[in-house]
């Protein structure tokens, strides 16, 4: 039987209003099975720590059980794509830090961009920190560090986690505070730099705490700095930049949890409370305080002006030729 554009048109608009009602009837309901949460980086490391402790309480709160799904690659860009194509109904969210929205569309041509999503809320914060080697008698205080950096440009060997990475941005902004520059050796991970700083073969590493924290423990790396405005309860007496002369310095990372764009506002709104409610579970608390997260409550609102002004910081970084993939 032949069906004309005509009678096309009209089946199409008859079966709009039923297909909005079967979605409407699912916001209603919602959540009725399980969400995954994509995590777009391998297991251990702090994004999927944070997404898997908080999926317990986050789950407990919304009625449903919340998996992590890891989907690592590109600097976090694979997952990241996996939940901008994701059908918007809160089924399939992203943990992200700025880096993977702000920062990676700058580098090179992602299949997303900040608009593919709706932030819902902030979940944690994570201190950055500048480590050496336990005895490295060069950095015997913060003061030493910075007169190398300046008066000896490109003399200093400071590995990162990766271009874009917010160890790599902690790297950048460093380099503006002292009025120096490094020789910045870009890693797969916080893992390799560690390796190579720990094996002599480079000087400095710019991480976050979580993975520092062992060697720091273990007596084989020292703390200079940590890279924020706030003390980290984990380092008592490690000096704040601001106690060395650089005021305002702050490198500090977050994580939010974000939805693809188009998810209803009622499902938006029914995450941000559940996610409101569950940061002040005491296990999640103690559970990344003991390796230097921190829960941090904050909206939507709040996490899309951090994602802007990454965005804002990177696009400098580029325009001066400071902010490549290689």
């Amino acid at each position: 039987m032949h069906i004309t554009r005509r009678q096309l048109l009209a089946m199409g608009l008859a079966c709009a209003p039923a297909a909005i009602a079967r979605r409407a009837m699912a916001q209603q309901g919602y959540p009725s099975r399980p969400v995954t949460i994509v995590a777009p980086f391998a297991p251990g490391g702090n994004i999927d720590v944070v997404a898997r402790t908080l999926s317990i309480p986050l789950g407990k709160t919304l009625g449903q059980s919340v998996v992590v799904d890891n989907r690592p690659g590109a600097g976090g860009a694979i997952g990241t794509a996996v939940v901008a194509r994701a059908e918007p109904d809160g089924y399939n969210l992203l943990i992200a830090v700025p880096s993977q929205l702000s920062t990676l569309p700058h580098l090179f041509k992602t299949p997303y961009r900040m608009d593919s999503f709706v932030p819902i809320g902030l979940t944690a914060r994570t201190t950055m920190i500048l480590v050496a080697r336990k005895n490295d008698a060069r950095f015997a205080t913060f003061e030493k560090f910075v007169e190398l950096a300046r008066s000896a440009p490109g003399a200093l060997s400071a590995g990162h986690a990766g271009p874009g990475t917010p160890n790599h941005m902690a790297l950048l902004r460093m380099e503006d505070a002292v009025r120096g520059s490094f020789n910045a050796i870009a890693y797969k991970g916080s893992g390799p730099a560690l390796t190579n700083l720990l094996g002599g073969q480079i000087d400095l590493v710019f991480d976050q705490i979580v993975s520092s924290m062992p060697y720091l423990k273990s007596g084989d790396l020292q703390a200079l700095a940590v890279l924020s405005t706030a003390p980290d309860p984990a380092l008592p007496g490690v000096p704040l930049l601001a106690e060395r002369g650089l005021p305002g310095f702050d490198a500090t990372t977050y994580t939010g949890l974000l939805a693809p764009a188009g998810t209803p506002p009622e499902v938006v709104a029914t995450v941000a409370s559940a996610l409101d409610r569950s940061l002040d579970d005491k296990t999640l608390v103690e559970t990344l305080g003991a390796v230097g997260s921190y829960t941090m409550h904050g909206n939507g609102q709040a996490f899309t002006r951090l994602l802007e002004e990454e965005s804002q910081l990177a696009a400098k970084f580029v325009a001066e030729g400071r902010l490549v993939t290689n």
